[in-house]
């Protein structure tokens, strides 16, 4: 893969610019000490309003027999801010990153869900991305986050 295609890579659900409309959220937060850029839509917001728990966003990066880059959208558990904790974006809102690795190799697990381990990385700045962006339709949380390639 050469740079140029790497810095168009694009990880998630798609999300159109007019769902980021003027009434959206923007802003920058700080992940493993890189400023990443954060849009979130006017649907995602409101939703955030109505929920009575956080919700966490955490942008996996899986690395086992192949590598693979999702969001994990979830709820955040009160005890996970003393490990890796999260950094809040909006009211109700929070991310971080996250590289894991599988205890044992087998490519049958690729599209399972395998129990994984949280990896220790030397540079974790060097694999967050550059920008996220969060989206809420049809009662689902929908996110993407690319490199300065493509950027919001």
């Amino acid at each position: 893969m050469s740079q140029e295609q790497l810095l168009h890579l694009r990880i998630g659900d798609h999300i159109p610019e007019r769902r980021l409309g003027a009434k959206a959220y923007s802003g920058t937060v700080h992940l493993e000490g890189k400023p990443v850029h954060v849009e979130v839509s006017a649907a995602a917001v409101k939703a955030l309003a109505q929920r009575d728990q956080a919700l966490l966003v955490e942008l996996e990066l899986y690395f086992s027999c192949l590598v693979r880059k999702q969001l994990r959208f979830r709820l955040l558990e009160a005890d996970e801010a003393s490990q890796n904790p999260p950094v809040q974006v909006l009211p109700g809102l929070y991310t971080r990153f996250r590289a894991v690795t599988t205890r044992h190799c087998a490519i049958v697990d690729a599209g399972g869900k395998p129990p994984v381990d949280t990896m220790p990385i030397r540079h974790p700045e060097r694999f967050v991305p550059d920008w996220i962006k969060l989206d809420f339709r049809a009662r689902q949380w929908l996110g993407e986050y690319g490199f300065a390639g493509n950027a919001a």
